[in-house]
C-alpha cells in the first residue's frame, strides 16, 4: 500500500484501503503458523545442539523482524506527522473543515495499511520460502 493522495472519490478510497488492510492482516495471520512450525524445530534443534544450528537462518529470523517492525514504526511515524500537519492546518469554512476531516480520516485508514505492509511481506515471504524446507 503505496501513500496516495485522496482522490474526488475520497470516501471510496478510504473503503478499499480498509478492506485491504484487513485482508493483508488475514494473510498475514494465515502466514505466521506456518513459520512458527518450520522454525520452532530448528529452535529446538539449535538448542539441543549448538553446533549443527541453522545459524544462518536463526540470524535472519532476528533481523527480519528488526527490519519489518522498525519500518512499519516509521510508516506509523512518517503518517502521524501527516495527521498532525493537517490538524494544524487552519480552516476558514465548514467546507474546507469538513475536507480537513475526511482527508485525517484518509491519513488514519490508510496509516494501519501501510505500517503492516513490510510486516505482511515479511510473513509471507517466509511461509512461502520455509514451506520448501520441511
Amino acid at each position: 500500500m503505496t501513500k496516495r493522495t485522496p482522490s474526488s472519490f475520497l470516501w471510496f478510497d478510504m473503503w478499499m484501503e480498509g478492506c485491504t488492510t484487513a485482508l493483508r492482516m488475514f494473510e498475514t495471520m494465515a502466514a505466521v503458523p506456518a513459520v512458527v512450525n518450520a522454525r520452532m524445530p530448528m529452535i529446538g534443534a539449535a538448542a539441543v545442539s549448538p553446533l549443527t544450528g541453522d545459524w544462518p537462518e536463526l540470524y535472519k529470523m532476528v533481523a527480519e523482524k528488526t527490519e519489518a517492525f522498525t519500518q512499519a514504526g516509521l510508516s506509523i511515524t512518517r503518517d502521524m506527522q501527516a495527521i498532525q500537519a493537517e490538524i494544524m492546518r487552519s480552516t476558514r469554512s465548514a467546507g474546507s473543515a469538513a475536507a480537513s476531516s475526511a482527508r485525517i480520516g484518509h491519513h488514519a485508514i490508510g496509516a494501519a495499511g501501510r505500517a503492516l505492509e513490510p510486516i505482511h511481506a515479511a510473513a509471507t515471504g517466509n511461509a512461502t520460502r520455509l514451506r520448501g524446507r520441511r
